[in-house]
């Protein structure tokens, strides 16, 4: 595949992750394919509409689950795909994208500091060239130590090195909040990593409103909620795990603005925030 344009946002959407409706049998991978295909479509839809990339983050959680889920997915779309879920899913994935030639669409998710052995071997057998860097540990939270995680400091393997020896030619690096007071940290480290590295960056501000206390989530409206962290977000970001597919149009639409803002930007910190990576 040719590489992902980051010279505006990369939106990615999550499918057939936990408790996803238009799946009856996660275990089996028996799903809406009438459905399924009408969401995928439509974030395509919206893409070309307000030219933004979007991606599929496809989530297993078993062996049998994923292959059906990207064999399904590769058919209907020709966009590159993001290989998630569990790690028994993930390597049975590995596996099939190799044996059908799908390797080269296949943006694995994720180089991080608790990869098994067998996992990475599965990774560079399958010859994936496209990965996600998960920069966090929950003893490496601070933005300076989350660039410790990615050059390495002596205890820690550098999770750069360990994706170049894998063979991975292109990186993203995923800067995860965990809940609504780290979003402000997160936003440092995006800074701290986009001034440090030539790689994009961004992360997945759905994690926020998951983990958000039961009484704010009760007080404030999910819309709102959810397309104003995502463009907190956004503005130092070169790509957003935006969540459930299902919020495609509020998640594009919201994409869409914040764009427009940065085009307003000065040249200099428009790059900066979220220019170009060749």
């Amino acid at each position: 595949m040719s590489w992902l344009d980051f010279s505006r946002v990369v939106l990615i959407g999550s499918i057939f992750y936990s408790r996803h409706k238009i799946v009856e049998n996660h275990d089996k991978g028996i799903f809406d394919k009438n459905r399924a295909e009408e969401l995928i479509l439509k974030q395509e839809e919206l893409s070309d509409h307000y030219q933004i990339e979007g991606i599929l983050d496809v989530v297993a959680e078993t062996r049998d689950a994923i292959v059906k889920y990207i064999d399904f997915v590769a058919s209907v779309t020709e966009r590159p795909f993001i290989l998630d879920g569990y790690l028994e899913a993930r390597l049975e994935g590995l596996k099939f994208v190799k044996e059908t030639g799908l390797s080269d669409r296949v943006i694995y998710n994720s180089i991080n500091p608790i990869n098994t052995r067998e996992e990475l071997e599965a990774i560079k057998d399958a010859g994936i060239k496209h990965a996600i860097i998960f920069d966090y540990d929950p003893s490496y939270t601070s933005p300076s130590r989350r660039i410790l995680l990615l050059s390495g400091d002596g205890r820690k393997e550098s999770l750069i090195q360990r994706a170049k020896q894998l063979g991975i030619k292109n990186m993203m690096i995923d800067v995860v909040p965990t809940d609504i007071k780290s979003l402000g940290e997160v936003i440092e480290t995006l800074l701290l990593v986009k001034s440090t590295y030539p790689y994009p960056a961004g992360c997945g501000p759905a994690n926020v409103s998951y983990y958000m206390a039961d009484y704010l989530k009760e007080e404030l409206d999910t819309g709102i909620l959810v397309s104003s962290v995502d463009s907190a977000a956004q503005l130092f970001s070169d790509f957003l795990l935006y969540g459930p597919i299902e919020r495609a149009e509020i998640a594009f639409q919201s994409a869409y603005i914040v764009e427009e803002i940065k085009e307003g930007l000065s040249m200099k910190l428009h790059e900066f925030l979220g220019g170009s990576h060749d």
